[in-house]
């Protein structure tokens, strides 16, 4: 079941939390909201957000989280001297549907896989079963929220700069005479 192959590119700063992993091939589709945890590449995916899917065959299943299948690491990579991201090959693993999973991995930053539990048993893409070979792209990053704390800085910010400009206003006004 070989279908094309393909790369993501795209920038994660460390403040990032979702990134969005959309990959099709033959008969195998999907859209993965990927939750990272902070810090610097590797990225370490720590959930899978609401509107995950897949579409086998026509068929749409809700991801319903993470999973350990085909040796997955979890692991996004970003290097700081390329705009190209990259999954490895231990790549991510979720869980879809009854019991079946699906691990996105990579042979190289621009050659990519899936494969499906319940038709690899073994996880291994070159014995134990078919594999698909799928074009994966990326979307941009959607904005952390700010924590409160920042919110309550830039709220303390406003108020220091209303108290300035209110304390100058109520300056006596010089007269000349």
């Amino acid at each position: 079941m070989i279908a094309g192959v393909g790369a993501f590119a795209g920038v994660v700063p460390a403040s990032a939390s979702v990134f969005e992993l959309m990959f099709t091939g033959t008969g195998i589709s999907g859209d993965l909201f990927l939750s990272l945890g902070s810090g610097s590449s590797p990225y370490t995916v720590t959930g899978v957000d609401a509107g995950s899917y897949v579409d086998l065959g026509g068929t749409m299943y809700t991801i319903t989280g993470l999973t350990t299948y085909a040796g997955d690491d979890q692991k996004a990579y970003y290097p700081a001297t390329t705009s190209t991201g990259y999954v490895d090959f231990p790549g991510i693993s979720v869980s879809f549907g009854s019991g079946d999973a699906l691990n996105l991995f990579s042979f190289s930053p621009t050659s990519y896989g899936a494969l499906l539990q319940s038709q690899n048993p073994t996880g291994n893409p070159f014995a134990g079963g078919p594999y698909y070979a799928v074009t994966v792209t990326d979307a941009p990053l959607a904005p952390g929220v700010p924590e409160l704390s920042t919110w309550a800085m830039l709220g303390l910010g406003f108020a220091g700069l209303a108290i300035v400009a209110a304390s100058k206003r109520k300056s006596p006004i010089a007269t000349l005479g």
